[in-house]
């Protein structure tokens, strides 16, 4: 049985070495052409073959490597220890295709197998696939749920790619099936052969992949779920890895799931996040800013944290979560991911080469993301957390503190309101229409200033200054929070200080009347000033929050697990799905 196949690039400028360093491939034929004398080394993020993921939850003890080419070469295959040190497993000379068999129990110090080709004469590669030593465990049948809002150039290109694949590999419209959930009832395309498309209500991503859930459980043949962002780029190849590897879990492992990495689409070779952590009070992304053409980054991913969740721009879960756990809480956005990992997962797989570019997420923020952020976090914290009121307490406090640091009394008062739905123990979840409650807070979304008025204001176009380590919540931060909210205003300087609008710093606002939130990429920009009564009115409900959270927090708690069932029930969605039928 195919592990993988080995790709040897695609279409994404800036992505070639995360496929093979060395040779010249061709887009058009998909193949690699390698001069006599040259090489074409496939150490890389897509092509390594990792141990612990294959020896440990798929019980292969032998892999293949299968190439198909013309023309003589040396395959030279290694294993890369983790203290960097590279060891060769073996050597041979081949021509024409050739099978090269690994025994992977004997080669088990290594994280990772990996193999260089050298040509001996001018060679075309034509393909290559890593085998696996044993049978499939299990036949896998996976939905693929897509949830998207107004993204109709991603979504038809990648169903595009998607129909070159499956027109190659007719098999595979056996085991695999798109349902695009359509938020906006915008897109222009009609259900074909191997997905379907779903119009909904705009409920947000959790209402549309819980749309695309609650109709895929209606087929009883499909053993995953595989739920991905509409603004993405990935290749069939990701998808091929992700349905081989469930099909050889071993019977100990067969509930895991599985987990794909995000990297960023601007810089192909960034790593953003391989798994997260939420401890009831962070949500953390971990392998964070990776350069993944680097061997040490690609060790440092087979030494990875353990997450306990992963996002849904890439996360694929045995089928029967709905049966056993019902639907994702009616969160709209944001944190319903993180929840149904932790209620759901078992076990997490991720490794190299199960991955998808996504855009980066620094220009994407806006304030309203504030109430979403913090009230579902809450949620989250209350439903899979051992925490109690203080951490919770502290959390929100110190981001109220922190937007009130940040001039940005308008983010103070949805992360107040975002308190108090969250204060409801459930009930909010129970009664509330996700789509109006957007509507509501859209209404408070922040205008930003064009680039000639961010220029007026800062007497010239901004320089954002780059942080060394990208560390939102320091302890330095924290301090400058503090102090600042207790100063008089006479003290605060004139001169405008310029920060991130996707990653705000108190520290580059820092006493200053003015602040600029600047977005490089447009050149636009939110501006706040200082207000000292509103501060001081927003202070006392900061300490409202602290204290109500700090005294309450048991009984809030409580009532979520009293009413979790009832949140993430299909009756509960059937209520915002469809509003108009009894």
């Amino acid at each position: 049985m195919k592990v993988f196949t080995v790709k040897f690039g695609n279409n994404l400028s800036g992505a070639e070495k995360l496929f093979v360093k060395g040779g010249r491939y061709d887009p058009k034929s998909e193949q690699l052409y390698v001069a006599a004398g040259d090489a074409a080394d496939f150490e890389s993020f897509f092509n390594l073959l990792p141990h612990p993921e294959y020896t440990k939850y798929c019980g292969l003890n032998k892999a293949v490597l299968e190439i198909k080419a013309d023309g003589k070469y040396r395959t030279d295959i290694f294993e890369r220890l983790q203290g960097g040190e590279c060891r060769t497993i073996c050597s041979c000379e081949c021509d024409g295709d050739s099978l090269t068999e690994v025994d992977l129990t004997a080669n088990a110090r290594g994280d990772y197998t990996f193999f260089k080709i050298t040509a001996l004469t001018d060679c075309t590669l034509h393909s290559g696939a890593w085998l696996a030593g044993k049978p499939a465990e299990r036949q896998v049948k996976t939905a693929v749920i897509i949830c998207t809002y107004r993204r109709e150039g991603y979504v038809s290109a990648n169903m595009m790619r998607m129909a070159d694949a499956l027109a190659a590999q007719p098999e595979w419209r056996e085991k695999l099936h798109f349902f695009i959930v359509d938020n906006a009832c915008t897109l222009e395309l009609e259900s074909g052969g191997f997905y379907t498309v779903i119009k909904n209500r705009n409920l947000g991503g959790s209402g549309g992949f819980a749309r695309g859930m609650y109709e895929a459980a209606k087929d009883p043949s499909y053993t995953h779920l595989l739920l991905m962002d509409d603004d993405i780029y990935f290749d069939f190849n990701v998808l091929e890895r992700t349905c081989n590897m469930l099909a050889l879990l071993t019977e100990e492992h067969k509930n895991a799931s599985v987990g794909g990495a995000m990297l960023v689409l601007e810089r192909p070779w960034m790593q953003y996040e391989f798994g997260g952590r939420f401890d009831g009070l962070i949500f953390r992304s971990l392998n964070c800013d990776l350069d993944v053409r680097k061997p040490e980054s690609l060790i440092k991913n087979e030494h990875a944290p353990t997450p306990n969740y992963n996002a849904w721009w890439y996360c694929c879960m045995p089928a029967d979560c709905v049966k056993k756990y019902g639907l994702p809480m009616p969160f709209f956005i944001k944190g319903d991911d993180v929840e149904y990992g932790l209620r759901t997962i078992d076990e997490l797989i991720l490794t190299s080469g199960i991955a998808v570019w996504h855009q980066s997420f620094e220009n994407k923020y806006t304030g309203t993301l504030e109430y979403y952020i913090k009230r579902n976090g809450a949620v989250v914290a209350a439903l899979g957390s051992q925490s109690g009121g203080l951490k919770a307490a502290i959390r929100f406090a110190y981001f109220m503190f922190k937007n009130l640091a940040l001039k940005n009394y308008d983010c103070v008062e949805l992360i107040y309101r975002a308190y108090r739905d969250f204060k409801s123990g459930g009930e909010f979840f129970l009664t509330a229409d996700s789509e109006k409650v957007n509507e509501e807070l859209r209404a408070h979304s922040q205008k930003f200033a064009e680039p000639a008025e961010i220029e007026a204001i800062c007497g010239g176009k901004p320089q954002l200054k780059k942080p060394k380590v990208h560390k939102r919540h320091s302890l330095f931060d924290c301090m400058l929070i503090i102090i600042e909210n207790y100063m008089p205003a006479f003290l605060f300087s004139a001169k405008p200080g310029v920060t991130s609008a996707g990653l705000p710093r108190t520290r580059d606002c820092f006493m200053k009347r003015t602040c600029v939130q600047y977005d490089e990429v447009t050149g636009r920009g939110l501006v706040f000033t200082l207000d000292k009564k509103r501060r001081r009115k927003l202070r006392r409900l900061t300490f409202r929050v602290f204290f109500g959270m700090l005294f309450g927090y048991r009984k809030i708690k409580k009532q979520y697990k009293k009413n979790m069932a009832a949140m993430c029930s299909a009756r509960n969605w059937e209520r915002m799905f469809f509003p108009d039928t009894k």
